[in-house]
């Protein structure tokens, strides 16, 4: 997202804007190819192929596995693929999960329509020197390693004292970023015409809070359902998910027409406000995120349920 506008620019003033698409086609193509390349990695299968392996050089022919692959019957598909999800989609952490990351991730596609309205029209720069922004939230991105650290840190206390890794040891990143997020957009948005004329630097330097926030915001939530949830992982995330792409989608259409009626400042403090509200909700994960997961009849409940260490990915 960050290396895209800049990319397309330069694409545009030397090929053409139909290149954009057309290199992205090749890339694409190319990905394609290389997925035919790899090799089964999912462990069932491994263990089944293995197995049929030595009931084949040992002529023993019932030789099987207690977590043998087979393809689901109709009514097993419907019940894991479509109505599980949906069953979730009525679990709060998994709710208000979804509306935050979601939410937090089409900021970002909002404003590949909307910096331009800072930028271009606001600041007067021109098409290369707007696309150049978005690096800043590129560089704030790569700021959302440095909690790893203090992850890999927890882990190792935990497994130093014989203790389990709960999914809320996950939140960390989720802490941190809120506030982070929230000064950014708060920072961005009374620094930017046509209320406040100070030069383009600080509000730079705000995308580079924003990039940061985006990017934890959404791995440290995705880690955290993927560890509550534990085997119903995959169903948890789809309601997130399908939220993320729908408004990902839809905030670009109308952005634009909002920030030229609103104008710049007031809507960009509409997305603070948002964000603060997360503030909020993190401090109340903080202090009951554990007590509403194990009241769930999905989630991870108790020590005996979870996995003993289980790594951070």
């Amino acid at each position: 997202m960050a290396a895209g506008p800049v990319l397309a620019v330069g694409v545009c003033e030397a090929l053409g804007w139909t290149w954009v698409y057309g290199i992205a086609a090749l890339v694409a193509c190319s990905s394609a190819l290389l997925c035919v390349a790899m090799q089964e990695s999912r462990p069932s299968k491994l263990l089944s192929e293995r197995v049929e392996l030595v009931a084949q050089q040992s002529g023993y022919k019932h030789l099987t596995t207690d977590t043998e692959d087979s393809l689901p019957t109709l009514k097993e598909f419907f019940r894991k693929s479509l109505w599980q999800p949906i069953r979730l989609c009525a679990e709060p952490i998994i709710v208000v999960v979804s509306i935050m990351a979601a939410t937090v991730v089409a900021v970002v596609y909002l404003f590949s329509e909307v910096l331009g309205e800072v930028y271009i029209t606001g600041f007067g720069f021109s098409e290369r020197d707007y696309s150049l922004v978005f690096i800043a939230i590129g560089l704030g991105a790569i700021f959302s390693l440095l909690p790893r650290f203090y992850d890999v840190h927890v882990a190792k206390k935990r497994e130093r004292n014989n203790e389990i890794l709960e999914p809320e040891d996950k939140l960390f990143g989720f802490y941190l970023a809120a506030p982070v997020l929230a000064c950014g957009l708060w920072w961005f948005a009374w620094t930017v015409p046509p209320l406040v004329n100070i030069g383009s630097w600080p509000s730079v330097l705000a995308l580079l809070l924003i990039g940061y926030g985006v990017v934890e915001f959404d791995s440290a939530l995705s880690g955290y359902l993927t560890d509550a949830y534990a085997s119903y992982a995959a169903s948890a995330s789809a309601p997130m998910s399908t939220l993320r792409a729908t408004l990902s989608g839809v905030f670009p259409l109308f952005g634009r027409k909002f920030f030229v009626a609103v104008g710049n400042n007031y809507a960009l403090s509409i997305l603070a406000s948002f964000a603060t509200c997360f503030c909020g909700i993190a401090v109340l994960f903080r202090m009951y995120g554990r007590r509403i997961r194990e009241k769930s009849p999905f989630a991870i409940s108790n020590r005996e349920s979870a996995l003993p260490m289980r790594k951070f990915t």
